[in-house]
């Protein structure tokens, strides 16, 4: 086994076993005392109405940390890291790609919701409570520091890890294969009421959807070597979607439309900026 693919076991092993385990074991947690989990929109009921018992807090707790699983596998895997050199590349123009981060994901899930109003027909019944206005910077600042944490196992040390053996759209394939499986227990979780059938479309979904993301934020990386950047766009992207697909008629059909949209967009990159990159800086 060559350093490459020891570095990215351990790396993954990592991820996994940190973040399965807090996932795992909350879940179990909940299932024997009935304690609700609180997830993602959850954080408003834990902010606004506080939390019913001291064990439904630790819960939300250690549910959330599974996010800081990739982060995990990163600092597991540097005991093996040799340092490795950085590329040199040109200062990136801040302004310009923070305009793209706060454009793409507006459009990207606008786009979808409006592809489902036309083939659906437009209501104004949301799928799930709509969260207020005020609630929206405070969700995206819990973001930053939950999910888009994530950043810094996939697209700060995977991705560059990977690119040493393979060209960067290999790189990105890959990534977005780990990335959406590292999902699994949380989407079986979330959809176990609906059935096996509903399991694995949602599993096949999510996957189809995550490849391409990993695509776009592979080519955000690659382009500024910056990765708070994909901190932002992450956590960005999933505050977004929290507000704008609650107006979903069809949550089945939306993600569909999101994912239809990303691979659009995922080719277009590749085409324009090459497999072997996937970049805007000068080969």
């Amino acid at each position: 086994m060559d350093s490459v693919a020891k570095k990215t076991m351990v790396y993954y092993s990592g991820a996994i076993l940190f973040s399965w385990s807090f996932w795992i074991g909350t879940m179990a947690y909940s299932q024997l005392t009935g304690v609700d989990i609180l997830y993602n929109e959850g954080f408003y009921e834990v902010l606004t109405g506080g939390v019913e018992t001291f064990q439904q807090f630790l819960v939300f707790l250690l549910f959330t940390a599974a996010a800081y699983g990739p982060l995990f596998g990163m600092f597991l895997a540097a005991g093996l890291l040799k340092q490795q050199n950085v590329q040199d590349t040109q200062q990136p123009n801040i302004g310009r790609w923070l305009l793209f981060i706060f454009l793409y994901p507006i459009i990207l899930f606008s786009a979808a919701l409006l592809v489902t109003w036309i083939a659906m027909g437009f209501t104004m019944n949301f799928n799930r409570p709509v969260l207020p206005l005020w609630f929206f910077p405070v969700f995206f600042l819990f973001q930053c520091l939950t999910s888009g944490v994530e950043e810094f196992g996939w697209r700060g040390y995977l991705q560059p890890l990977l690119q040493t053996r393979m060209t960067a759209e290999k790189a990105c394939f890959r990534v977005g294969v780990l990335w959406s499986i590292w999902h699994y227990p949380v989407i079986v979780y979330m959809n176990y009421p609906q059935g096996t059938l509903v399991i694995l479309l949602t599993l096949a979904g999510f996957t189809m959807l995550t490849i391409p993301q990993a695509y776009v934020i592979g080519w955000l990386y690659n382009s500024t070597q910056k990765v708070w950047l994909c901190v932002v766009l992450h956590a960005w992207a999933n505050t977004v979607s929290a507000y704008l697909l609650a107006a979903s008629p069809v949550p089945m059909l939306t993600p569909i439309a999101v994912a239809v949209g990303a691979w659009l967009l995922a080719n277009y990159l590749v085409k324009k900026y090459g497999k072997e990159t996937l970049s805007t800086q000068a080969n």
